[in-house]
């Protein structure tokens, strides 16, 4: 990682960690670190990783891309900063007809892009159609599949213009859906949903997104991006609802490791972290503190079997090592933190889904005895490929080895199957089921174990095509029990996401999905203490 010098000094002292360490008592309500608030509406955020793109349709979906792509694009909604419903954003209202398979959005006049040319209805059926050509390679194409002939135009089955979507004029947006949808208001706010600007993207192809050349239509322009060190943005000039933003620029820092993440923050560097980046031995100590915040378990840690290699195509090898799992001991034990043991992938917490209740897959077989668990240089992916190297060592008598890469590199890996099990994690979209269960819905990006199941694609669009709510959950609770029953993936544990945040910074709700959208965000400079 590039760091400043300043920065560079602290990430190489252990000395800010020490009280920590030292098991130092603090009274319950302290704050962990500096809190005298900063002289300018500016935030500093502990971002994770690297993004490997700010083009809304070349992101992976790490926190990290998802929040700076709400600051730099509005879509027709936006997420209420605490409990995610729809908001009107770009959209001043919108209404459904044909029992929720036709959405009729009405755009605002006064929308604009960062270049001061109009925002309008035209601009969502290009970045939707840009987003399902396969050459885009948008790893989030499958989320658009409830539009109508959307896969089949990604799969190259229908050209571009039979998509269900269309401008009657400027400010009004048609759109089909392939079945009932009544979530579609949330699902538009949605990062592969925001729109992104034809005249930038013709000028400039692949390197629009970057300074000098990115235009976007969001309540923050990008001012600076310097790879692995800091990416800023500015408050925009042409932004509808200007007035309300109320931070003049944010900077976000890539910062994977948990102990410099602490460091950083204690030593005022950082702002508030995202993405459950905290040093994972520290969260029983740094829980006393009155900074230290957990949102809601909406993210599944999971092993994904890669099905195309031998010999985990075979269903009794995959639930062997998935029964030897010791999910209980793994999470209360190992992890220290807000865990709780899986039974299901989707996690608990939808209103009125049930999932399919507690399966253990059926069909075991001798073990392989040697593969590689492969995960990603974080935490608590190392430590949870530790505990199963060691679990299926003393259970199954197996010697698997351990590769950690960066994200980025374990990312690539597994999208090209070059791998025999990784840890892997999933963080829901939006509220729904199927944030979890379309991964699987084909040969989508995101289908890592590259499992492809009939059955299972089958319940899935007939879930599609239901329109009574009860009965559309319980073809997907199906598809979940066939899911886990046939075991191309293997859920380990539910969790939240814990983070430090400075008392001073408003806006900065706790959610289900870690999701902060900027504009609502503010810099208390008043703040004295309490």
């Amino acid at each position: 990682m590039l760091i400043r010098s300043n920065r560079r000094d602290l990430l190489r002292s252990g000395l800010l960690l020490a009280p920590l360490l030292a098991g130092c008592s603090r009274t319950p309500s302290s704050y962990f670190g500096k809190t005298t608030p900063p002289t300018r509406d500016r935030v500093r955020i502990g971002n994770a990783a690297e993004p490997r793109s700010l083009d809304p349709h070349k992101v992976e979906g790490a926190l990290g891309e998802l929040n700076l792509c709400m600051a730099l694009f509005e879509g027709l909604t936006e997420y209420h900063p605490r409990t995610l419903r729809p908001l009107p954003a770009l959209a001043l209202r919108w209404h459904s007809e044909d029992n929720a398979r036709v959405w009729i959005f009405n755009l605002r006049a006064g929308a604009r892009w960062s270049d001061d040319s109009p925002c309008t209805a035209a601009d969502f059926v290009y970045s939707w159609r840009r987003a399902l050509d396969p050459n885009t390679g948008c790893p989030y194409a499958n989320v658009l599949y409830y539009l109508k002939n959307a896969r089949a135009i990604n799969e190259e089955k229908l050209p571009a213009d039979a998509l269900g979507v269309s401008a009657p004029d400027p400010l009004t947006l048609r759109i089909e859906m392939e079945g009932p949808t009544a979530f579609f208001p949330l699902l538009s706010a949605f990062f592969v949903y925001r729109p992104v600007p034809a005249q930038a993207i013709a000028r400039h192809g692949d390197c629009w997104a970057r300074p000098g050349k990115m235009i976007s239509n969001g309540a923050f322009v990008l001012a600076a991006h310097r790879p692995y060190d800091e990416i800023r943005v500015v408050r925009s000039e042409t932004y509808w609802d200007r007035s309300r933003v109320r931070l003049a620029e944010a900077s976000f820092l890539p910062v994977v490791d948990g102990s410099q993440n602490v460091n950083l923050y204690q030593a005022g560097e950082l702002d508030v972290t995202v993405g459950g980046v905290l040093p994972r031995p520290l969260l029983p100590a740094l829980r006393q503190y009155r900074d230290y915040h957990t949102d809601g378990r909406f993210i599944t840690y999971y092993l994904s079997f890669n099905c195309s290699r031998l010999p985990f195509d075979r269903q009794g090898a995959r639930a062997t090592l998935s029964n030897a799992v010791e999910r209980e001991d793994l999470a209360l034990r190992y992890l220290k933190g807000d865990a709780v043991p899986a039974s299901s992938f989707v996690p608990p917490g939808i209103p009125g889904y049930g999932g399919p209740g507690a399966l253990r897959p059926a069909g075991e077989s001798n073990p392989p005895e040697r593969f590689t668990i492969h995960c990603a240089n974080r935490e608590p992916d190392r430590t949870v490929a530790a505990v199963l190297q060691s679990v299926w060592k003393r259970r199954l008598g197996v010697a698997p080895e351990v590769s950690t890469e960066e994200l980025q590199t374990f990312l690539a890996r597994i999208r090209r199957h070059d791998y025999d099990v990784a840890v892997s994690r999933w963080g829901g979209d939006y509220l729904d089921p199927t944030t979890f269960l379309d991964l699987y819905d084909g040969p989508t990006p995101k289908n890592y174990p590259n499992w492809l199941d009939p059955v299972y694609q089958l319940l899935l669009a007939r879930a599609r095509r239901e329109g009574d709510p009860v009965r559309r959950y319980r073809l997907l609770a199906q598809a979940e029990a066939r899911l886990l029953s046939e075991a191309p993936i293997a859920p380990l544990f539910h969790t939240g996401l814990e983070y430090l945040q400075k008392p001073w910074l408003v806006g900065w709700e706790p959610n289900l999905q870690d999701l902060h959208p900027l504009k609502y965000v503010a810099v208390d400079r008043r703040w004295r203490g309490s």
